[in-house]
């Protein structure tokens, strides 16, 4: 038999071994927390627009970013190697500041007005990874996707609804929070949005108009997106409005454009007048081909008043383009404005183009483009919602589809191409 002292001395020796073990993970734990606490702090400093993003993935999304460490990228100059993220990020700050500015000439598209940042990093917790990529406008977050590179949900720094119609709920109730707090700005239009959830029991695909939003749910195998549009005399704005999507029911992303557009009012000209403005344009349309010798060669536009043609109606903000005409009045990049697209469509092929495009103001009648369109390919008369390098399904999006027309027999109020 062993002797109880010697029970009491091996149990002691565990005690003493386990609270050895735990000191050193809760110290170990602690650490990190502090160099996580201590990067984001760094990070935050170098623009106001990583502050936003954390402060939305921490307190609107809900993550525990005290355990998420921010990964450097592996593609980086010689000598960052082996550097842990604070150092990295600190180090690569010193770097950007001692490179020579550089002169690349690129048109702006909003002409000077709004200026565009697009934070992005790639997060990593226990092995378990995920990537943020957002938009802001003038301080403003336009758009944030997150993507998890595994199957599992992220560490939240507290418990969240099990269902996504709950966290739809607690992600726009957040929400008010931090966009009154970021941005100083009126956020009611968040209260009818927020209602429309209130008043569902279920995110079931489907789609109403109330007072001044339209609401719809759609899925997609595991995906769910809730949008909330904004409507105005029967015209679905999709450039101003509130999404989130959800996969796997766990959060993927949030836009926000309806706290960012303004709108400067309906169509002041009827379909009937922008149809015929459109089409004396392209009747006009000369296409021209250059010889090796300098002849030029005019080529007109063949009857198109019985053309098939294709209308869209749909509120865009102005983007500024060399392809485009200048339009008399001032205009605001972050302003909807009245357009209006059209597409005649030739019989035959005509030098590559299928057809002619006209865009034409509808508050000042004024003519955006004018041009062929066809497989060989001519300016993008939709305006993007994201820059280039997004990827997504990111061109105009539509109010309402197309109908093809054939000599005004049938035409609709809608919005710009799906």
């Amino acid at each position: 038999m062993v002797p109880l002292v010697e029970h009491r001395k091996a149990a002691l020796i565990s005690v003493l071994v386990l609270g050895f073990l735990l000191f050193q993970t809760s110290t170990a734990y602690s650490s990190e927390s502090d160099d996580n606490a201590e990067l984001y702090e760094f990070l935050s400093s170098e623009t106001a627009a990583n502050a936003k993003l954390f402060d939305f993935l921490s307190n609107v999304v809900g993550l525990d970013l005290t355990k998420y460490s921010v990964v450097p990228p592996s593609n980086v100059p010689p000598g960052f190697e082996g550097l842990s993220p604070l150092e990295f990020y600190k180090k690569l700050s010193e770097y950007v500041s001692t490179l020579p500015p550089v002169n690349v000439t690129r048109v702006d598209p909003f002409v000077g007005l709004v200026e565009e940042e697009s934070p992005s990093f790639d997060f990593e917790y226990n092995n378990s990874t995920f990537d943020a990529m957002s938009i802001f406008y003038n301080g403003h977050m336009n758009f944030l996707k997150i993507r998890s590179y595994d199957e599992q949900d992220y560490v939240y720094s507290e418990a969240q609804p099990t269902d996504t119609l709950g966290r739809a709920k607690l992600i726009l109730q957040r929400y008010q929070t931090f966009f009154q707090r970021n941005y100083g700005k009126d956020a009611s239009y968040l209260a009818p949005i927020l209602d429309i959830l209130n008043n569902i029991d279920e995110l079931s695909p489907t789609e109403f108009a109330e007072g001044n939003v339209t609401f719809q749910v759609t899925k997609d195998g595991n995906e769910t997106r809730i949008k909330w549009i904004y409507t105005e005399g029967d015209v679905v704005m999709d450039w101003k409005r509130v999404d989130i999507d959800f996969r796997y029911g766990a959060f993927e992303s949030f836009h926000d454009s309806w706290g960012l557009y303004t709108v400067s009012g309906l169509s002041e000209i009827s379909s009937e007048e922008a149809f015929q403005i459109a089409l004396d344009a392209a009747q006009n349309y000369e296409f021209r081909i250059v010889y090796e010798n300098g002849t030029i060669e005019a080529v007109k536009v063949p009857d198109l008043s019985n053309a098939f043609y294709q209308e869209y109606f749909s509120m865009v903000p102005f983007r500024y383009s060399e392809d485009k005409f200048p339009s008399r009045i001032e205009r605001d990049p972050l302003m909807l404005y009245p357009f209006w697209q059209y597409y005649f469509y030739f019989n035959e092929t005509i030098l590559g183009n299928d057809g002619i495009q006209v865009g034409v103001w509808g508050d000042t009648s004024e003519l955006v483009y004018c041009s062929g369109f066809g497989h060989l390919g001519t300016i993008d008369p939709t305006i993007p919602e994201f820059p280039s390098w997004a990827i997504l399904p990111l061109l105009l999006m539509a109010t309402s589809v197309a109908v093809l027309c054939r000599k005004r027999l049938s035409k609709v109020l809608s919005g710009g191409p799906k």
